[in-house]
């Protein structure tokens, strides 16, 4: 019994990042910008429009805001909620469908940088042991930053401060 739990660990967990590519976490796709002959920018191509600033150049009521919307245990966590996924297996049972998620910040992070969406228990299992690696290697601060610069907002804008401007014209420090 013993043998086929670590086969089956062995399976699960193979080819989930090592420490080299957890690294790579904040590394984002980026923009191609054409300029004319003067050296003036002409228009740019975006493989996802998103403008990455440092955490201190987002609002501290918006990272509130995002902490508090997403997981409000975030800051005493270690990858992973138990109190949440109990309560949105709760939830779902109680709906009788998928109605609410339990994924934490880094959770999010760890499947939206390196997984599939696929909706199925090894991919949260993977999802798990990668936010526990991305807690292990990057603090809070580090962690928040990474997630506020890469999620998606909607309507083509990834991070804070692309849908602060496309949304409200201004940055997501104001």
């Amino acid at each position: 019994v013993c043998l086929i739990f670590l086969v089956v660990l062995s399976i699960l967990f193979a080819g989930l990042p090592g420490r080299d590519e957890l690294r790579t976490l904040g590394e984002m796709p980026q923009a191609t910008t054409l300029y004319d002959v003067h050296n003036r920018p002409v228009f740019t191509i975006f493989k996802e429009y998103r403008i990455e600033v440092p955490l201190s150049r987002i609002s501290p009521h918006l990272r509130r805001a995002i902490v508090a919307f997403e997981d409000q245990r975030f800051a005493d966590h270690g990858g992973i909620d138990v109190v949440r996924i109990f309560g949105a297996v709760w939830a779902d049972l109680r709906e009788g469908r998928k109605a609410q998620g339990g994924s934490t910040i880094t959770q999010q992070l760890a499947r939206q940088t390196f997984l599939t969406r696929e909706k199925k228990l090894w991919r949260k299992v993977r999802e798990i042991a990668l936010a526990r690696r991305i807690e292990r290697m990057y603090s809070k601060d580090e962690i928040l930053e990474l997630y506020l610069n890469k999620v998606y907002f909607g309507d083509g804008l990834y991070g804070a401060e692309a849908a602060s401007r496309g949304y409200f014209g201004k940055p997501a420090a104001d």
